[in-house]
């Protein structure tokens, strides 16, 4: 049942939109004074309120003021004022601090019941409409997404980059309640230097260390009332774990330079791909934090296990990238039939760059395979000694990477991301086939 939050001290309407509500299905806690509606917001319905509905002045002070001064998670919620002594500045004031409506009196009741109904019910896509993919392997996956939404546990996705974690990590939050209370923090611990992590994760007062010009807040407390992702967890530093496994125990921690505790309340979901068991086995990964993170265990498969998931995402690319161009985009039969033979190592990832460059090179917005070109790289001998196949592939991901690494200024992390690999993979990857930060490409990793 939805729990609404109504603020009124006038007994003939805070009975009548009680029993109005009520029959609309709604539970309703009734509060006379802002010191009662306070204690209510930070006592245990408080973080369940669907929505609020509060007169402008109560006989202890005006809700709109003391509202503008509640903690940022409170004013998240879906807020209606009622007032029979409306002004232009005030509702402006109002809803630029979140509020929802601002109605002045005598209301439609009906279109105010109609608003409630729809800021305290997310919408979400019917059960059979596809989002992550159609084959079975990705309705089961969205299926538990779809049954852990609502339900505030930590999550562990894993699968390979590229597959769409974060997206999955998006609807979770999306379809839960805390997508009305909180934003959606997304980290990728990769990105994050090392010895700025627990500045970044916990944030930091002014004059904590040279250079901290004013206070900042870090993730865990930017992420209260909602979520925070941590893609990418398996590399974080065994420091930093120990470090992250005490504030989620917790659910507090000090800023650097701070002796007062910071609470937060917000979901934790985490991602990876690589295999955390065997880096548990390794000693790499406390097994603890492990069991904090993966409450429910979602593995997204790779795209060459879900054939039939790759039309149907090509198709879904191309709407969007055609909306985001303004331009209409089609694709002939043989280049559909190119994207379907392909294995795509980089997964979903990987297809939407295919099909972002094939847009920009095809004509009139038809996307068709090239002509005939000459071929380039080397070519194997007709006669005389063959070439072994490890050393075809190692060339032809050397030229891979060097292309990408042209595509992106030299810039690791960005050459990591359009490759659909951690920046650990492709510096092993590098060093591997002898690329240096002096390669040939002329592109100094950055």
């Amino acid at each position: 049942m939805k729990t609404l939050l109504l603020i009124e001290d006038d007994p003939i309407m805070g009975e009548s939109l009680v029993q109005r509500f009520e029959l609309e299905g709604f539970e309703v806690r009734w509060c006379r004074r802002l010191s009662e509606a306070s204690d209510a917001l930070k006592g245990k319905l408080g973080a369940g309120f669907s929505a609020v509905i509060s007169d402008v002045r109560l006989t202890d002070g005006l809700a709109t003021q003391w509202f503008i001064g509640l903690a940022d998670a409170q004013r998240a919620l879906p807020w209606f004022f009622l007032t029979g002594y409306g002004s232009v500045n005030d509702a402006v004031a109002t809803v630029r601090a979140g509020a929802r409506e601002y109605l002045t009196k005598p209301f439609d009741i009906e279109r105010l019941v109609t608003l409630v109904h729809e800021a305290s019910s997310p919408a979400t896509p019917a059960a059979d409409e596809a989002v992550l993919g159609i084959s079975p392997a990705m309705r089961h996956a969205e299926a538990l997404v779809r049954k852990v939404a609502r339900q505030r546990v930590s999550v562990l996705l894993t699968g390979e980059s590229g597959v769409g974690k974060e997206v999955a990590a998006q609807l979770i939050h999306q379809w839960g309640d805390n997508a009305r209370k909180g934003e959606f923090i997304a980290v990728n611990c990769v990105a994050v230097p090392e010895t700025m992590m627990e500045a970044e994760f916990f944030g930091y007062e002014k004059n904590a260390f040279t250079g901290a010009a004013r206070m900042h807040r870090g993730y865990l407390e930017r992420a209260d009332g909602g979520t925070l992702f941590l893609d990418e967890v398996g590399e974080l530093p065994a420091s930093m774990q120990a470090k992250l496994l005490r504030a989620l125990q917790e659910r507090s921690f000090f800023r650097l330079g701070s002796e007062k505790v910071t609470r937060s309340n917000f979901r934790i979901i985490a991602a990876t791909n690589r295999d955390l068991h065997a880096d548990m086995s390794a000693g790499t990964f406390r097994e603890d934090l492990f069991y904090r993170l993966a409450v429910i265990r979602i593995s997204l498969p790779p795209l060459r296990e879900r054939p039939e998931d790759i039309r149907w995402l090509t198709e879904r690319m191309l709407q969007q990238l055609a909306a985001e161009q303004g331009r209409p985009v089609a694709m002939s039969e043989a280049f559909l039939r190119d994207v379907m033979a392909r294995t795509w190592k980089g997964n979903a990832r990987e297809l939407r760059s295919h099909l972002e460059e094939a847009i920009v090179m095809s004509e009139a917005g038809i996307l068709d395979l090239p002509g005939p070109s000459a071929p380039t790289g080397p070519q194997p001998p007709t006669d005389g000694p063959f070439v072994p196949l490890h050393a075809m592939v190692e060339d032809a991901e050397r030229r891979h990477i060097r292309s990408a690494l042209e595509r992106t200024g030299g810039s690791v992390m960005k050459t990591s991301e359009l490759l659909g690999i951690s920046r650990k993979t492709l510096w092993e990857k590098m060093k591997k086939l002898d690329m240096g930060p002096a390669d040939k490409s002329g592109a100094g990793p950055t």
